[in-house]
């Protein structure tokens, strides 16, 4: 049976899909035919207005027009002549024309078959001025092309026209536009020839203007819809807003009823319309839903059959096993000695036999199960007392490793802390020690410059103040000042350094700052311990380099770096050079600091940031500079950090991070 649906289901589906195919191939040729049809008609009347526009007796009769409308509109002259070519070029409407119009380059009508369109200058464009009439009229003037307009509903035809235009040329010049105005008798005979064997066919044809779009011939199911009429551009159904937009194709769609058509659309470009081909998706499926119910009913009553049979030859099989069920739940509540009488046909004989044979076996299983199963039982027991006194001591292990970890993590942070607290007690010290000789040369300098007066003002009380005396000593008091003034500056200097030294490094916020200015200013506040070394500390970062960041981190990123230098790489040296440059990147900055000294072994190199890595350790090193660099690098700038050393050459760090911390951040943020 399962088979059987299978086929039968893909047979329905491969049905399916051949009807749809075939109706879509159908709908697309037919509609190319009626694209066709409306584009034959449509350039067949534009040959008909060139070929007019052509004729030696129009370009008379216009030129004979023009002179008279020019001197008198209202004169009998030009009345006269415009009733007669009236007459006879009234066979026009004959062909199916509504009117034929001379119009000047004005844009005047100086000639109509039916006086409809006889207007002064002044009303153009208004509503007896077509859109699409101004249309043709504007590419015959401008590009002395032959065109068409769309149709468009006249609310004095009562009906929608469509106007076909040619220039009218002179030696090259251009008198003016001819132009035949079509109705849509095109549109109802594409609209109502649907040949076809469904009854659903439909035309639709639709043209849009801004927000607006009106129907071209009259729908099959709604007589209440006028034809031209404007409606707005919400309601136009998805094939023909499909179609007006060029799309080409066959789409399964709601039209404008609201029911599910299977539609072709095209566009046709010589009227600016869409056109819709479409039939009721119920009615292409019709053919589809008779076979499906069909094979419905068919497979229905072949399940029936098949289960009328199955019940029979069920209950003739299934009574020789009855006995054997009724032993069988026997046996599952423990007896296991029953036996079957056999009976039945000659398989059923043969399984009574089988059963039989298998229940002695069993028994003889359960037996020895059981023994196996006591001695499995004392195996597990001892297995679980001994699993549950490993993960006791496990437990006891992984409690200790915790308090372990614990202390060891309380012990760096108090080493971090030392480590901050000694490099502050360095820097200050050091900066003490230089501020120690410019303000005792200050206190000496002014001890000076006050004995210098107390002498002079004895003198003069005395009135033994000569001027050779006098110019002596304001030479010395000059002097002391001088003395004085430039110790002053120069600790007034250094405390201006430190004060922002120790601001930039107690700031939590982020900032802009001139990097190499930051380095004048670090550099400056380390003299007192670079001073110590043989090292020139050269700074080539150049002017303009602009960070949005946080400068606390920069100045203790290179303050470890320096001081790292001048205790590791240039231990034992009479002279070394430190070298701090940066480049930027797009907007990535690249710091280096690399000096000449003794340089890192390879073994050392790969544990640099490494927590209290130090070769030092008998000597006051922590271990923990390089690695608080590191943390700052990556964690706080969000950066990446570089070591390449060659033994007894120098050391290069390569820092490379964003020179704008925000940008990173929202650019991160922003999926």
């Amino acid at each position: 049976m399962v088979p059987t649906f299978l086929l039968s289901a893909l047979y329905l589906s491969s049905f399916k899909e051949t009807l749809l195919e075939q109706e879509q191939e159908h709908l697309s040729q037919f509609a190319d035919k009626k694209v066709k049809e409306v584009e034959d008609y449509i350039s067949e009347r534009i040959a008909d207005a060139f070929t007019l526009s052509q004729s030696g007796e129009v370009i008379e009769l216009f030129s004979q027009l023009l002179t008279h409308y020019q001197i008198d509109r209202e004169g009998r002259d030009y009345l006269g002549v415009l009733e007669d070519y009236q007459e006879v070029y009234q066979q026009y409407t004959d062909y199916g024309y509504l009117d034929l119009l001379f119009i000047t380059p004005s844009e005047e009508v100086i000639f109509s078959l039916t006086d409809k369109h006889k207007f002064d200058k002044e009303q153009l464009p208004g509503e007896a001025f077509s859109h699409g009439l101004h249309g043709v009229i504007q590419k015959a003037k401008y590009f002395l092309e032959s065109s068409s307009s769309s149709f468009e509903y006249s609310p004095l035809l009562k009906q929608a026209t469509a106007y076909i235009g040619a220039p009218i040329l002179l030696d090259g010049k251009l008198l003016g536009v001819i132009v035949l105005q079509v109705d849509s008798q095109i549109i109802q005979r594409v609209t109502l020839d649907v040949s076809g064997n469904l009854s659903s066919r439909e035309v639709v044809v639709a043209a849009k203007r801004g927000s607006y779009f009106s129907y071209q011939a009259q729908l099959k199911y709604d007589s209440e819809v006028e034809i031209g009429g404007l409606l707005p551009v919400f309601k136009l159904p998805e094939p023909l807003s499909n179609a007006i937009a060029g799309l080409r194709g066959v789409v399964f769609a709601e039209d404008y009823r609201g029911e599910q058509v299977i539609a072709a659309t095209r566009y046709i470009p010589s009227v600016q319309w869409g056109l819709v081909l479409k039939e009721d998706l119920d009615d292409v499926m019709l053919a589809y839903h008779e076979l499906l119910r069909l094979s419905i009913f068919m497979f229905l009553v072949v399940i029936f059959c098949v289960l009328l049979l199955s019940g029979f030859l069920g209950r003739w099989l299934a009574k020789p096993f009855e006995s054997m069920i009724e032993i069988t739940q026997a046996i599952a509540s423990g007896t296991t000695k029953s036996t079957i009488q056999p009976q039945g046909t000659k398989e059923s004989y043969a399984l009574a036999l089988s059963f039989n044979q298998m229940t002695h076996s069993l028994a003889l299983a359960r037996e020895t199960l059981e023994q196996q199963v006591e001695e499995r039982t004392r195996d597990l027991t001892y297995e679980i007392s001994l699993r549950e006194s490993k993960e006791q001591a496990l437990t006891e292990s992984y409690k200790e490793l915790n308090e372990s970890m614990e202390r060891m993590q309380s012990m760096q942070s108090q080493l971090v802390e030392t480590e901050k607290m000694a490099s502050l007690g360095g820097l200050v010290a050091g900066f003490a020690h230089e501020l120690n000789t410019p303000i005792g040369v200050a206190i000496t300098a002014s001890s000076l410059f006050l004995r210098e007066l107390i002498i002079l003002e004895e003198c003069y009380k005395n009135s033994t103040l000569t001027e050779v005396v006098f110019d002596q000593y304001l030479s010395e008091i000059k002097d002391t000042c001088f003395l004085l003034d430039k110790n002053l500056k120069r600790t007034a200097s250094l405390v201006s350094n430190f004060k922002l030294v120790a601001v930039e490094q107690t700031n939590l916020h982020k900032e802009k700052f001139d990097l190499r200015d930051l380095v004048d200013s670090l550099l400056k506040s380390l003299t007192p311990e670079t001073k110590k070394y043989p090292v020139e500390i050269i700074n080539e970062i150049p002017d303009g380099i602009i960070i949005n960041s946080y400068a606390g981190d920069f100045y203790q990123l290179l303050t470890n770096l320096v001081l790292n230098a001048m205790i590791h790489a240039f231990d034992g040296m009479k002279e070394g050079m430190l070298t701090i440059c940066a480049s930027q990147c797009q907007y990535n900055l690249v710091l280096t600091v690399a000096d000449n000294g003794k340089g890192v072994s390879q073994d050392h190199l790969s544990c640099l940031f490494e927590p209290f890595f130090t070769t030092r350790r008998g000597s006051g090193g922590s271990g923990l500079g390089l690695s608080i660099v590191y943390n700052i690098v990556t964690h706080k700038l969000r950066g990446d950090i570089q070591v390449s050393s060659i033994p007894g050459q120098g050391t290069e760090f390569i820092i490379t991070f964003p020179i704008d911390i925000e940008e990173l951040s929202e650019s991160v943020l922003t999926p």
